[in-house]
């Protein structure tokens, strides 16, 4: 297996915008379905079910990450600020934002509180592994949701060493060292720490590097990717009736096979998105694409929001008996889940958009002034 070679520079794929919206979308109506499950009814709808799948969204952008990033680092290969140009886009992009929502849930927001360890954890990225040690007295969503930002954020601190002592020859067969160590990695952990096996970031190593697999070899055949798709679903779906939980949890099963058959799926729709047809055209959606734009406010604020949505849905319960009964005996609890799940969706959107025009972009334009395609020496 060899490398592809790359230009320099590579047209931005607006289909790729709509790849991070449907795992956002995913993310979002998961914990939006969490909290409407306070009503029994909606626990025992199957679409409540399929849509706690949205866990696997999370999968989905590891593997975008590491097909972008590692598409970035191969084309950079050789520049003359390889590391100073990777790491300043990285910050801009990044940064700002997170410790400005982080600052906001640690400092500022009625949150349960923290300690000084774990308030460092998350302010240096590895509270996916102070965790072990148990440093969350008080775990709260709105926090421990950053666990995937660490763990990219620790694939970026050596990854682009990786991608340039490894040769290029080399980089397709130690992406596939890597998926096959993760998996096994699970696998081995999983009867005595479920919690490690689903958050260390060497366990996770997988869909990261099967991204990059994607950036450094032949496009995938548009056959493959449909195929992929279909068996990653159909593996989600079974293990979740298997089981009878769609969530990982505590679930060994849906770590086990649930995260393969995660990994398959994103494997499939960014081959997909990258083809004429179906799924590229989904992805082509304008209001998709800025669901994908967003994405990085979105998923730090969405727990936010959806937790204010369910605690006003009780305080109106509360206050008004009739309400109440209307609630949990007329209103549908399709209707109910939908409504809730669609308020949550519209609102993290606003937030995301406002995020993105006061104060995101003002980062991101610094970003030309470290230029990915630097001129070579």
């Amino acid at each position: 297996m060899t490398a592809v070679p790359t230009s320099d520079a590579a047209p931005r794929v607006p289909e790729l915008d709509g790849v991070r919206g449907i795992a956002i979308v995913a993310v979002v109506a998961m914990h939006a379905t969490l909290y409407a499950k306070v009503d029994p009814r909606v626990a025992a709808e199957p679409l409540a079910r399929a849509m706690l799948l949205g866990w696997s969204g999370v999968d989905l952008f590891f593997v975008l990450s590491g097909f972008l990033i590692t598409g970035i680092l191969v084309r950079a290969r050789g520049s003359r600020h390889y590391f100073r140009n990777f790491y300043a886009r990285r910050a801009l992009r990044i940064f700002p934002l997170y410790w400005l929502i982080l600052g906001l849930l640690l400092f500022v927001l009625e949150r349960p509180p923290t300690s000084g360890a774990e308030r460092a954890s998350y302010l240096l990225y590895w509270q996916n592994w102070a965790w072990i040690w148990r440093f969350d007295a008080h775990p709260d969503l709105a926090r421990t949701i950053t666990w995937s930002l660490a763990v990219e954020e620790q694939f970026y601190l050596v990854w682009p060493a990786v991608v340039l002592l490894v040769p290029p020859r080399l980089l397709p067969r130690l992406c596939g060292a890597l998926i096959v160590a993760a998996i096994a990695l699970r696998f081995w952990i999983l009867p005595e720490r479920v919690d490690v096996a689903y958050f260390l970031t060497p366990c996770r190593l997988d869909a990261l590097a099967a991204g990059a697999c994607l950036a450094v070899l032949p496009p995938v055949p548009a056959w493959a990717g449909r195929s992929a798709v279909v068996l990653g679903l159909a593996g989600l779906a079974t293990v979740a009736v298997a089981t009878g939980s769609s969530l990982p949890g505590d679930n060994a099963p849906m770590q086990a096979w649930g995260l393969v058959a995660a990994l398959t799926t994103a494997l499939g729709v960014v081959t997909l998105a990258r083809r004429d047809g179906l799924v590229a055209a989904v992805c082509r959606n304008r209001v998709l694409r800025s669901f994908g734009r967003y994405s990085y406010c979105i998923y730090l604020v969405h727990v936010l929001v959806v937790q204010w949505f369910a605690a006003r849905l009780v305080d109106v319960a509360q206050r008004s008996p009739e309400t109440h009964a209307w609630l949990t005996n007329d209103c549908p609890a399709l209707v109910l889940l939908l409504s809730f799940t669609g308020a949550s969706l519209a609102t993290v959107w606003g937030i995301g958009w406002l995020s993105w025009h006061l104060f995101e972009q003002h980062f991101l334009a610094l970003k030309r002034r470290f230029d990915a395609a630097d001129a070579r020496p």
